[in-house]
């Protein structure tokens, strides 16, 4: 996540023979800044990051390997704290219409969307999907009343989709096919800051080197 106003690109990293950290990378120096150590980061997304620019806050997970703990990090004060204990969710995202996150939620073998009001006391199971099928790569529109990701089922097909946030509070979870990727995965489709465009990157060629730009109206 990068902040334009300091020059700064927030992320997980992990480096050989050292701990996983959430870290503060300036653009403007090159310098890296750590920010808060990951307890259980996963092998390659390290852990699940989500940022909410109005108050600083990063949220992040820790246990990922197991039953993943949701955290907050204060920007400002460098001040972390546990939100949710053994929640099972991962793949959030932050909404900033409410201030709420949306997460992914993986138990008994199945695959649930899960919203997560602030202060972040508790969750609540929006949508449960069909066993086989999975959903990642979730981003909320800016305007939060979208929200999109890469679905996935048995077959191995993967598609670009987008839900209507009112609609699945309402309880009901009809997406539209942005795009169809068929074998080959979308990777990290996220919002452009005026809402009109998802960029992503997408596996083609067997690596995530051809980015893409997916129209949202």
């Amino acid at each position: 996540y990068y902040d334009p106003a300091d020059k700064v690109l927030y992320a997980a990293v992990r480096y050989p023979g050292t701990m996983a950290e959430v870290a503060a990378i300036h653009t403007d120096t090159g310098a890296i800044e750590h920010l808060k150590d990951i307890k259980g980061p996963g092998l390659y997304y390290v852990t699940s990051l989500a940022y909410d620019p109005s108050n600083r806050k990063l949220y992040y997970t820790t246990d990922n390997n197991n039953l993943r703990d949701v955290n907050v990090f204060d920007v400002e004060t460098h001040q972390s704290r546990q939100l949710l204990k053994d929640a099972r969710t991962g793949d959030l995202a932050f909404d900033a219409a409410d201030k709420s996150l949306w997460g992914i939620r993986h138990n008994n073998g199945l695959s649930s969307l899960v919203y997560i009001p602030a202060p972040y006391k508790e969750f609540k199971v929006i949508h449960e999907f069909e066993y086989g099928s999975d959903f990642f790569d979730i981003d909320v529109s800016p305007d939060g009343k979208y929200l999109t990701g890469a679905l996935t089922d048995l077959s191995g097909r993967q598609k670009l989709v987008r839900f209507e946030v009112a609609k699945l509070r309402a309880g009901e979870a009809s997406s539209e096919v942005l795009y169809d990727f068929e074998y080959n995965s979308p990777g990290n489709f996220v919002f452009s800051p005026d809402g009109r465009y998802l960029y992503g990157s997408s596996y083609y060629t067997g690596a995530s080197n051809q980015i893409g730009r997916a129209s949202c109206r």
